[in-house]
């Protein structure tokens, strides 16, 4: 059986890393790993599972990873097993195709930008409200969605009286 022969990636500008922000370590990893093995203009075929054996990471801990990448905008999830490379971390064949996928992006999902932390860090926080809000339907119904903190309290007191 012959390997089939790697796309070959002459060109990427990642200067990025500069601006990369402060997240769990395991989102680094999964970056890395997701850069090595990439297709031309960053598109990458593989799942949590292969990524967590290559990392030799429980899945969840490559799920973790995947999520902080996406909430920093570096990685999207384009669908189970597919994901994309920001434009601004992808390699390409010319430093004409990497300018012109970069010149495509919204400017949202620009990297190099000085306000990148505080971006991902709203976007965590923004995530962590979401998550909380999700449970508290599953605990208490639909009509808790989006308590004020005297509605939470209502709600917590009675779950207690019931």
């Amino acid at each position: 059986m012959v390997d089939e022969e790697p796309e070959e990636l002459t060109w990427g500008s990642f200067n990025v890393f500069l601006y990369t922000p402060k997240m769990p370590g395991i989102a680094y990893r999964v970056r890395d790993h997701l850069m090595g093995v990439q297709k031309v203009g960053g598109l990458c075929v593989t799942g949590e599972e292969k990524i967590a054996e290559a990392l030799d990471v429980h899945r969840s801990q490559a799920g973790r990873g995947l999520l902080h990448l996406g909430l920093a905008r570096m990685v999207f999830r384009e669908t189970k097993g597919l994901y994309q490379l920001n434009p601004m971390l992808s390699g390409f064949r010319t430093p004409a195709e990497h300018k012109a996928a970069i010149d495509a992006m919204p400017e949202e999902d620009w990297l190099d930008v000085e306000d990148f932390q505080e971006r991902y860090n709203q976007a965590v926080a923004k995530h962590d409200e979401d998550a909380r809000l999700r449970s508290l339907e599953r605990r208490h119904g639909k009509a808790t969605a989006v308590p004020g903190v005297a509605d939470l309290n209502a709600v917590r007191r009675r779950g207690r009286s019931t």
